[in-house]
């Protein structure tokens, strides 16, 4: 009876109902009470509940653990499990993140979904391969120049100052061939370095502009999107590997489920973003023919210059220009 017993307990020892919670930390630069982070904690609760609280995410929002930079080394040295960052902030990890974040590679924001699902594979095995899981990418939205006065045309950036995201090797390339030297700073400073004048001149999608108060430091926009930006959820493939395969199913399904609705509400937040910035008073400068060329042959240079750094993958990039093609075609 008594080995019957030990025998028992054996078993239940090794039943998936014994096994170990695992709590992923997260960080973000997204404040709290935003869409994004809304959608986070609630795709947390559903994952704790379909686990039967096996699998929980703690989310550390509004860079209380730093820029992307550090978030991402601490997750090397495993003080956090995961974060949501910019796809600039990984290219030092796999160029193939940066697939999506060219100037001026889409024209709106249907066919980067036309391309998806062809493309998201090559940047989520590139990812694995390098150690981390990518559990989502956030369609950000189109990136703007916002400044403290007009910029119609490349040489009004003179005298400007310009900010780069810390780390940011397209944007850095990219004032470098416009003859711009930017102040590359973390976002996380931006707003205090435009109160300050140590900058006044940002590239940023509409929403955040608002959700992060930098509108509030700006007068004019440039109405001509440069390029897409979009943020990636990764966590540290050693810590997703110590979830039961069956509870990493549950993670992946919920999470790519609360990645397309929170896509969908990213392009309304900017829709509404454009429209509180018009009846705020913020100044839309509309580019001549002349200068969308000139905007346009800078890009060109600039992507000549980063395929010479290796900076994104050529070829696959040429693809992706290629199923565009096709997609405009119809």
């Amino acid at each position: 009876m008594k080995k019957l017993f030990a025998l028992g307990l054996m078993l239940l020892s090794l039943s998936p109902l014994s096994q170990a919670a695992t709590t992923l930390k997260i960080a973000t630069l997204a404040p709290d009470g935003t869409s994004w982070m809304k959608m986070m904690r609630g795709a947390a609760d559903d994952i704790q509940k379909a686990t039967d609280g096996r699998v929980k995410m703690k989310f550390f929002p509004g860079g209380v653990q730093g820029s992307d930079k550090s978030v991402l080394r601490k997750i090397q040295i495993r003080q956090l499990q995961g974060g949501a960052v910019s796809a600039g902030a990984l290219n030092s990890i796999s160029n193939v993140t940066q697939l999506y974040s060219l100037p001026f590679t889409f024209q709106n924001v249907e066919e980067l979904r036309a391309v998806r699902s062809e493309f998201d594979p090559y940047i989520s095995k590139s990812l694995e391969d390098k150690g981390y899981v990518l559990l989502g990418m956030t369609e950000g939205g189109f990136a703007y120049v916002m400044s403290n006065k007009s910029i119609a045309a490349l040489s009004d950036f003179g005298g400007q100052k310009v900010w780069a995201p810390e780390g940011d090797v397209v944007s850095q390339t990219t004032f470098d061939k416009a003859g711009i030297a930017p102040v590359s700073l973390p976002i996380s400073d931006v707003y205090t370095s435009l109160q300050t004048g140590l900058i006044n001149t940002v590239g940023v999608n509409l929403s955040t502009s608002i959700a992060l108060q930098w509108h509030s430091k700006l007068t004019h926009t440039t109405d001509f999107p440069l390029l897409f930006l979009m943020g990636m959820l990764v966590v540290d493939k050693g810590a997703f590997d110590k979830i039961d395969a069956a509870d990493q199913t549950v993670v992946r399904d919920i999470m790519k489920k609360t990645f397309l609705a929170m896509d969908l509400q990213n392009q309304k937040d900017e829709e509404g973003a454009r429209a509180a910035l018009v009846k705020g008073g913020m100044n839309f400068v509309t580019l001549n023919e002349t200068e969308q060329k000139a905007w346009h042959q800078l890009a060109t240079d600039t992507l000549t210059e980063l395929a010479n750094k290796g900076v994104y993958p050529v070829e696959l990039f040429k693809q992706l220009q290629e199923r565009l093609q096709a997609v405009r075609a119809k």
